[in-house]
Parts: C-alpha cells; structure tokens; sequence
C-alpha cells in the first residue's frame, strides 16, 4: 500500500509540474556537467604535461650560461654530486630576429629569443606531434608548434635565416620552451647546418642535469654555486617548467572551475526552493501519509528516491554534455602537449567527479527534506503551516542576479588587466612605451654606450633609462653566498610594482623581487653584501617588487653609471616617445643599429598572446552562461514566486485588480531585487574577484595585483544581466495572467 501511494504521488507530482522536475534534472546536469568539464580539462592537462615531460626527458636543473666554459669541471661536479644521475652541455644559437622570417613573414616583431639547437644526446629531446624523436636531414628545420598557428606555418615552407633558407619538416613540442610563456623558442637542425649557420649568432650553452628523485633542485643550485660553476644567464628548475607550461591553460580551466562552483551553488539555492514549493502544494498527501501511520522518515525517503532518479538522469546528461565541451576547449593544449596517456582515466576522474557533485545535490535534498519532520498531520491535513512557508524568497532574485554578474566580472576584468600596458610592471619590467634590448657580445658594451648617445640626441626620445643584467655573487648575513640575477640602472625611472617598500633611489640600495625574497627570508631593511669592483659592499633591501619573468627570482639595484661590467648577460633600454614621433620609424631605426627593439603592447601580446585569447573566449563563454542562468532560473524563481502567492494574486482579482496591473506592482518590486543584485555582483567582481586572481598570480611572483577597470566593459556587463534579469522577471510573470479570481473561493492550496 505504501508503495502504491508513493507511486501515485511520484506520478501525480511530476505530471502536475513538470517544469519543476525538468529545471531540477537540468540543475543538477549542468552542475554535474561542468564539474566534470574542469575535472577532464585539469586531469589531461597535467597528464599530458607529465607525459610530455617523460618523454622529452626534460632536465630537473637548467643553468643558462653566455660566455667560456670549461666542461671538465661540469663533469667533476656531475659526477662527486649525489643525486645526480645525468647531465649534458647543449648549445644554443641566439639568432637576431630581425634576420628570420617564417613562410615569408619576419619575425622583426616577435618578442621571443629565436634560435637553433641540436637534439639533446640523451635527455631534453625535442619531439615531434607523434611524440617520436624526429630525424632532421641537411637542410631541413622543425619549427616550435606554438609557431604553426601563430605564423599559419605548414610543412614545405622556408624559414629564412639572413640569406640562408631551410625548409620546414615538420613541427616539435619542447617541453623547456613549449609555453609562450617562456621567453625562448629552440629550432631544430642537424648538426651540420647548426655549424654552417654558427657564425650568423650568439652561442649560448644550456648546462642539464637530471636528479634521482627526491633530489632539492634549490639545495642543488647552492652546491653549484659554491663550486664556481658558470651562471652567466637563468636558473631554470623541472617544477618551474612545469608550472609554466599549465599556466596558460591553467587560467581558462579556473575561470571553468570558478564557474563550475558557481553554478552549484546557484543550482543548490533553486533546487532549496523547488524542493520547499513542492513540499508546501504536497501537504494534503504528506497529511495523509503521517495520519494513516508512516513514519517522516518514509515520508522523507518518498521524495529522496524521486529526486535521487532526477539526480541520476541529470549525472548522466552531464557526463554527456561534458564530454561534447572538451574535444573545442581541449584542442589547443593537445596541439602544444599532446592527449593525456590515459584516455581512461580521464573518464573515471569524470564520472568521479559526477558522483561527487551528484552526492552533493542529495545530501542537500535530504537535509531540505527535514523540514517533514516538523509538519504534524493536522496541520498538514488543513494546510495550515504558517504563512512564513509561502513566502516568495525574492532575494533569490538578487542572489542568482549577484552571482551571474560577478561571473561576467572576473574574466572580463581579468582580461583587461593582462592586456593593459601597466601590467608589465607586474613582470618586473618598466611601464614604459618602448623596450630595446641588446645581447651581451663581444661588442656588447660599445654597442650599447653608442645607442645610449644616440638616445641622449634623439628629438624623439622623450624619456629614456638604461638597464644592464649581471650574475652579480652576493652574500647573506648568515654567510650564504650565491650569484643573483641583478638588474643595474636607475629604477625610479619606469619603476614596477612594489608590494612593499619603494624602488632603490641611492647607492647601496636595492630591491628584490616576490619570490626571491620568500626563498632567502628578506625584508625592506635588511641587507646583504654585493660584490662591485672585485670588493664586496654592504647593500640594504629598498623593497619587494613582483617578478614572473626568468623564474621570478630577480633583483634591481641602483647604479646610476652602469659601471659593473662584470658576467653582464644582457643590455636594455626603457624609452617613452614624444608625441610626434613615429613608433614604427624609430623602432626601424634602431633595429637598424643592432637593437632588439619592440613597444611594450606588442610585447605583452607576443607573450601572453595565447593566455590573452583563451581568457578572452572564457570571458565570451562565461557571458552565455551568465545570461542563460539569469534567463532561465530567474524565470523559474519568479514562477514559483507566483504559485506561493497565488492565493493572495486571487484576492486581488476578486477586488477588482487586473492582470496587467497585478503584473506590473509584481515587477516593480522584483526591479528592486535585481538592482541590488547587479550592484553587488560588480561590486564582489572588482574586489573579491581581484583577490581570487591576485591569490594565482602570487604563486608565480605577482604580488600586489590590481585590477585595471574597463569602465565601458563593466558597463556592458551590468546592462547585459540587467536585460537577462528584467526580461526573466517580465517572462515568468506572465502566469499572473493565468490566476483566476474565483480561486480565493476556494481556499488556500
């Protein structure tokens, strides 16, 4: 008998509110989906980096080094280091882009240092898109992949080095260089072209090491510096380059994920209210139930079985839509790192991560279903159970509308922050309008005192400061000594972001970067010893700056006459133009004169440009969502809204209110709720949201992040869930228009 009743209310209910039970599954399908989405998009990413990584064999330890080596002491050290179980010196041919060009397009504008290397003898190999090593012939090139859809590059065209041409072969995943992100990119030729071509560029060695594992890649780094190995150029370690290369996709899956949560909690706050309309218009069959004997706890597991089957049709529409959304949001990362090696265990995390989400939804189901307990059978019977349980909750309203605009928010804002010339100064380099930078060569400093002059006459030149790089040795105060990556200059011209303290302004002063200053404990007033003119001075911390380029371990001293020109790596030059001058015939000029000279903008597009178009199409994506969440579950709300106060809407007819006008007060005072909802969702989209991308970017050295507010775009963004939000409201109370005025005769339901 209590089977038969069950199922007689389980059908009654779903024929007599059908939308209820449909917006329920696909609540539950498109929490479930995304969830799932995230989980697939994370697990192949990580897997295929890891696959990646393992085939390429990359280094655990990578010292880039410009200058003479003496490799029999990287051999003695490789060999009495414990821990190490491989190492290898590769040579890499700095060539100057103004003298390459890829199917006939230059690569005068790329911010990447371009050059040539050979297959690595043993480790850090460089693969094809089989992820086989590629066999390279005379006369042959394989160019990055990152490059084939940046340049529309194919197999069979020419990449021209000065008067020199190679054909393209094909296409290779460095695991070290993949990302953009890194500011290197490695062609690959034989070793014969490689000699042939030596002399158009700069040589660079790459010093490898693999550890067993387990290995401190930072307790390795103080051993070789104490051995006096060469550290002319960056220290690069395998987390580093691992954290790079899922950086770039990273940010578009935690946008998803961050919509992902979102959504469930929309999802859980309608399904509360769902769950509590059907509730109060099941009281007469509840009543029956308690009063011919059956516990609330049956009751209870009554409705849990018939939203636990919703649960399940919803589990697998989402796995089913899941899966149709990764194959376009998965293409890039496969292009650049390949398919996870386990298909399979891509699925099981999914339908994990379903059951996981799936299991949130009932838990929250049963816990709303509690509120049987306390109905008695009298009350139930005459459905008196407090008007306070037929209230419309129009602060879901703004709720649903708070949370869809503050999803529009974060990548929107987001957006226009990695984009805006400012944010270069969260990557320790100067806000300026123009960055010249010159390699460290045999005539690196006459080159570079020559363009100084020419600067210091130039009509156009409106500002300009000079930088130079060194592996400057220092000493800490508890007697460590390391070299550090030190940028020498004036850095209250063009400064960057400071976290703490201010930029060095006097001799004995300088700052170091986010990261470095985690690593070595200091703080604005410390100091440590630099060494300068063969002596070591007493040198003090101005300040903490951001810094996520060369692994965000970087400093900046003062030195106003650039007079260390000892392992000077490289040259730079920060200049602002007047506003006459020509942007495109000033950096012509001087690309002329052996600089490598780029604007700002272009630089942040040829290195974030990837990131930049993914945050873009999830801010496109997370716009579509945002709309048809507030369109559709606003329509939802506003029609429970009316069927909980459908009793009273009836009286009103009865007093000889119309439709129209009924209609109209109702929306009026839904307008309320939506305002403040889109008020507080910008507001939480600016603020909070700037907290959850500052808390990402910190990982990789970007400490003090700001947003930079595109007005109009925030503007756009609150009309567009302002129209979703009035149009929802307009739609879903056109069933005032339904509501009969006889019905009040007829008592409350």
């Amino acid at each position: 008998m209590k089977d038969n009743i069950y199922a007689r209310m389980t059908k009654k209910s779903w024929e007599r509110d059908w939308l209820s039970t449909v917006c329920f599954t696909v609540f539950a399908a498109i929490s479930i989906a995304l969830i799932s989405l995230t989980t697939m998009l994370f697990v192949n990413l990580t897997g295929a980096i890891n696959n990646l990584m393992k085939v390429a064999k990359t280094p655990d330890f990578l010292q880039m080094h410009m200058g003479e080596i003496r490799t029999e002491d990287i051999e003695r050290f490789a060999r009495e280091e414990p821990g190490v179980t491989d190492y290898q010196v590769l040579h890499f041919l700095n060539l100057d882009n103004s003298i390459l060009s890829l199917g006939g397009q230059t690569l005068l504008d790329s911010t990447q240092d371009n050059g040539i290397s050979v297959q690595g003898d043993g480790f850090d190999y460089m693969i094809d898109l089989d992820n086989e090593l590629p066999q390279v012939l005379p006369g042959q090139v394989y160019v990055p992949v990152c490059y084939e859809s940046l340049y529309h590059i194919k197999v069979g065209d020419l990449m021209k080095i000065g008067e020199e041409s190679l054909t393209v072969a094909g296409f290779i995943r460095d695991s070290q260089m993949n990302s953009m992100m890194a500011s290197s990119k490695r062609f690959l030729v034989c070793e014969e072209d490689y000699e042939r071509l030596k002399q158009l560029g700069s040589e660079e060695y790459l010093i490898e090491f693999l550890f067993d594992e387990g290995v401190d890649s930072n307790a390795f780094k103080t051993a070789y510096e104490k051995a006096g190995l060469p550290m002319n150029g960056p220290t690069i370690t395998g987390p580093l380059i691992k954290m790079m290369n899922t950086l770039s996709d990273g940010i578009m899956i935690l946008i998803i994920l961050l919509i992902s949560l979102l959504v469930l909690i929309i999802s859980l706050v309608c399904i509360r209210f769902m769950l509590i309309t059907r509730i109060v218009s099941e009281t007469g069959e509840v009543g029956l139930l308690k009063a011919i004997g059956i516990s609330a706890k049956n009751i209870r597991m009554m409705f849990l079985r018939r939203y636990c089957v919703l649960v399940f049709l919803g589990a697998v529409l989402g796995i089913f839509l899941s899966v149709m959304m990764f194959t376009p949001l998965s293409t890039q990362m496969q292009k650049l790192y390949g398919v996870s090696q386990s298909g399979f265990g891509r699925v099981i995390f999914a339908i994990a991560s379903a059951l996981l989400v799936g299991g949130v939804i009932v838990l929250f189901v049963l816990r709303v279903l509690k509120k049987i307990n306390k109905m008695t059978a009298v009350k139930a019977l005459t459905g008196n159970l407090g008007e306070e349980k037929k209230k419309g909750n129009k602060l879901g309203i703004a709720f649903v509308t708070a949370i869809a605009v503050f999803l529009m928010m974060i990548p929107t804002n987001l957006y226009s922050t990695l984009s805006s010339p400012e944010f270069v100064t969260y990557m320790g380099i100067g806000n300026a309008q123009i960055r010249m930078d010159m390699r460290e060569g045999e005539a690196g400093g006459e080159d570079f005192h020559r363009i100084e002059k020419q600067l210091s006459e130039d009509y156009d030149v409106k500002e300009y400061a000079l930088f130079q790089t060194n592996a400057t040795p220092v000493k800490l105060s508890d007697g460590t000594a390391m070299n550090m990556l030190m940028e020498w200059g004036n850095h209250t011209r063009f400064p960057v972001t400071y976290s703490k303290g201010s930029a060095p302004d006097r001799e004995g002063e300088a700052a170091i970067s986010y990261l470095l200053s985690e690593e070595l404990g200091l703080e604005p007033g410390d100091t440590f010893e630099v060494k300068k003119a063969g002596k070591y001075e007493k040198c003090r911390v101005a300040g903490i700056y951001s810094d996520i380029t060369n692994g965000g371990k970087t400093a900046k001293i003062y030195d106003e006459t650039l007079s260390n020109t000892e392992n000077v790596m490289w040259r730079i030059a920060y200049i602002t133009l007047t506003d006459s001058a020509s942007q495109r015939k000033f950096i012509d000029r001087y690309t002329a004169e052996g600089a490598e000279v780029v604007d700002i903008a272009s630089r942040i597009r040829g290195t974030y440009g990837p990131t930049l178009s993914q945050v873009q199409r999830a801010s496109v994506l997370v716009k579509i969502i945002a709309f048809v969440i507030i369109l559709a579950i606003l329509m939802l709300f506003v029609r429970m809204i009316i069927s909980n106060q459908r009793y009273q809407i009836s009286i009103k007819k009865a007093l000889g209110f119309q439709s129209r006008n009924v209609q109209k007060c109702f929306c009026k005072s839904c307008f309320l709720y939506v305002i403040i909802g889109i008020a507080f969702g910008t507001f939480c989209g600016c603020t909070l949201g700037e907290r959850i991308c500052g808390m990402a970017l910190q990982s990789l050295g970007a400490v003090g992040f700001k947003f930079d507010l595109n007005i109009w775009q925030i503007i756009m963004n609150m009309i567009l869930g302002g129209l979703a939000a009035i149009s929802a409201v307009y739609l879903g109370s056109n069933g005032i228009r339904s509501i009969e005025a006889v019905e009040c005769c007829r008592g409350k339901e």
